[in-house]
This record gives C-alpha cells, sequence and structure tokens, in this order.
C-alpha cells in the first residue's frame, strides 16, 4: 500500500509540473487612438469660411479621453472652372494633398469656444479668404486631434465654394411686445461686388447676451424682413444682427452682420382687466368674485369701492390678493355699494378698472 500512495503521489506531481508556470501568447500593450472630431460643419461669411466642430470625449475602444493637448485644421485648395462642379473629394485625395494650416494649442482652445457656457468641446475657427482668389477655388477641411501621443484620424472631410455675398442687411430696428420682440431689417441693394441684383436666398438672424457670443435664434432660412424672438426674458438685454445668405440651405453662405441693434426687454405692458365680475349680497357681507387672470407672470389683483353717488373709487386691498374673490364686511344695510378690480403683474404694471358692478344688502322684512 506504501508503494502505492508513493506511485501515486509522483504522478500527480509530474502532471502537475506540465501544467504549472505555462505561459500563454505574449500580447502587444493595447494601442488606442482618439475617436474622430464630431458635427464638423463649414460655412461662408464675407471672406471668412467658418469652421465649427465637437471634440471627440472618448478613445475607439470607447474609454475616455481625458485630455487633448493639440487640435490640427488641415485643408486641400483646388481651382474649380464651374459653379456646378463637385466639390467633395475622397479621404485618400484629401491626405495626398492637404496641408497643414494651423495647429491651436491647448492653451488656445478657449479662444476657439463658441460660447464661454458652452460644452468645452464645442469649437469654432474662421479660415481666411481676403487676398485669395477664392471665387474659383474649392475648399476642403479636415480636423484631426493629438492627445499626450497619438493623432485621431481626420474627421468627416467638409467642403465649400465660395461666391459673391450680397452686402449686409439694412436698417434693422426692433421694438418690444408683450410676447415677442420684432425685429425688422431692409434687404441689401447690391453685391459686395457692387453688382446687381443681390444674390439673397433669405436671411439668419444672431442674438448676443451679455458677453456671449452670437447664436442663431431661426432654424430655417428667413425669407421676409422681419422676425419674432419669442424666446425672450423681460429685464434683460439682447443685441441682434442679421446676415444676408446667398444660400437656401446649410451650409449657409453669409453676408458680414449688419449693424447691431440693442433693446432692452422692459415689461411696461398692463394686464388685462379682469372681467366676468360679480356680486352677492349676504348677511353683513358682500360677496365679489371675477374670472381669473390669464397672463403668466400675474401677481394678484386689488379691489376698488365707492359708494353710490361718490364720483372716485377708493382702495379696499393696499396688499395684492391673490384669490379672485373678496368679501367685504365693512358695509352698511340699506348702501349701494360699486365694485371694480384691477390685475398686477410681477413688474408692477396695473391694469385699467374692470367694468363696476353693484350691490346693497337690504334691511330684513320683519
Amino acid at each position: 500500500m506504501k508503494n502505492f500512495f508513493t506511485a501515486l503521489f509522483t504522478i500527480i506531481f509530474v502532471l502537475s509540473c506540465f501544467s504549472c508556470g505555462k505561459k500563454g501568447e505574449i500580447l502587444p500593450p493595447l494601442v488606442r487612438f482618439p475617436q474622430t472630431t464630431e458635427d464638423v460643419q463649414v460655412a461662408q461669411k464675407a471672406e471668412q469660411i467658418i469652421l465649427t466642430w465637437r471634440n471627440p470625449t472618448a478613445y475607439d475602444d470607447g474609454s475616455t479621453l481625458s485630455v487633448i493637448e493639440k487640435i490640427e485644421v488641415w485643408v486641400f485648395e483646388r481651382k474649380t472652372n464651374e459653379e456646378t462642379e463637385k466639390t467633395e473629394i475622397g479621404a485618400e485625395e484629401f491626405q495626398q494633398n492637404a496641408r497643414l494650416h494651423i495647429t491651436i494649442e491647448k492653451d488656445q482652445f478657449p479662444d476657439h469656444l463658441i460660447e464661454k457656457s458652452a460644452p468645452e468641446g464645442l469649437m469654432r475657427y474662421s479660415y481666411a479668404l481676403s487676398g485669395k482668389d477664392f471665387l474659383s477655388t474649392a475648399y476642403t477641411f479636415g480636423i484631426r486631434v493629438k492627445d499626450r501621443k497619438r493623432y485621431s484620424p481626420f474627421s468627416t472631410l467638409v467642403s465649400l465654394k465660395p461666391v459673391v455675398l450680397p452686402l449686409p442687411p439694412t436698417e434693422v430696428a426692433a421694438a418690444i411686445f408683450p410676447d415677442r420682440i420684432a425685429i425688422t431689417w431692409n434687404p441689401p441693394l447690391k453685391n459686395r461686388d457692387q453688382s446687381s441684383p443681390p444674390n439673397v436666398k433669405g436671411y439668419n438672424i444672431y442674438r448676443c447676451e451679455e458677453e456671449g457670443k452670437p447664436r442663431q435664434l431661426n432654424a430655417g432660412l428667413i425669407e421676409g424682413e422681419k422676425y419674432d424672438d419669442r424666446d425672450f426674458v423681460f429685464e434683460r438685454t439682447y443685441r441682434y444682427v442679421v446676415r444676408a445668405s446667398a444660400t437656401a440651405t446649410a451650409p449657409y453662405l453669409e453676408s458680414e452682420d449688419s449693424a447691431e441693434i440693442e433693446i432692452s426687454a422692459k415689461d411696461t405692458f398692463a394686464p388685462e382687466p379682469p372681467k366676468g365680475l360679480v356680486s352677492v349680497a349676504g348677511q353683513d357681507v358682500l360677496a365679489i368674485s371675477w374670472d381669473a387672470n390669464a397672463e403668466v407672470d400675474l401677481d394678484g389683483y386689488r379691489v376698488w369701492r365707492r359708494e353710490e353717488g361718490e364720483k372716485e373709487f377708493l382702495l379696499l386691498t393696499p396688499d395684492v390678493i391673490k384669490e379672485n374673490a373678496y368679501n367685504d364686511r365693512a358695509v352698511e344695510t340699506g348702501k349701494v355699494y360699486v365694485y371694480a378690480v384691477t390685475a398686477l403683474d410681477e413688474a408692477g404694471n396695473e391694469s385699467q378698472r374692470s367694468e363696476p358692478v353693484s350691490d346693497i344688502i337690504r334691511k330684513r322684512m320683519k
């Protein structure tokens, strides 16, 4: 038996020697590249090509991209003979012919943010056309970023062939209404090269608040010479510019900015006078009620009263009341009282008085 256990132990030891310590295939270290730049768009404004894009936030394996050290903007310029000639090119042709136009270092990123309050990755760069024969040239752009070690692939390529643009709109004006800021302007009469008629397919309107950069308000091109900005807040100051576009759809080829118009959205608009005022006489009380006002900035109501034969109303509620009803207990039997109500908004604007209603507490019959 002893020899049996000795032999069994020997077999197990030999088998374990074959299985322990065996190394698998040596794999190369994982190489990660930043994902491609997203949402690349191109447009023309006067003699500038405007590039916008969103920096990537992840690597190609989905892990978080914690830092971008630099952004490169590459451009391929090529002559074109016809306005209808295709401007798009393939990735291989671009990589063979494009040149590095600019490198934006990390410490320069804040200068290219579209808005300080916008997501950090939303960027903007202006490519100058001044001094170039740009009307017979097509431009294709690609963007790539670099972390501490490696570059991303090129972004989706965007192309544009500049055109002669119209002059900016003139006589821009703004007017404030309870529910909107109305912007109006006159169309340009000529193009930048003084030719006419102006090459205008429509307009885009841009708004600034405080120190922010202009933000386009309209989703689609404006065909007329007016726009109602309904997304505003009273007691703020807004600045507007309008650009004429030579294209009907994005990418928009736009004029320079119109003259800027500034307007302070002061709320000077009183609510509507309350309606439906009725009264009910009770024992030692006159109860009045009315239809609630619909203004979104309504603060409340004031109740006014005069005795029959008097000319002036006296205020019964120095403090604004929130309900659309009021019980007047300071009344005397046999007297006729006339009531009216005004509405106030949060800015302190007060409506005209409502249509009056009168009532009396009659003496009880014995």
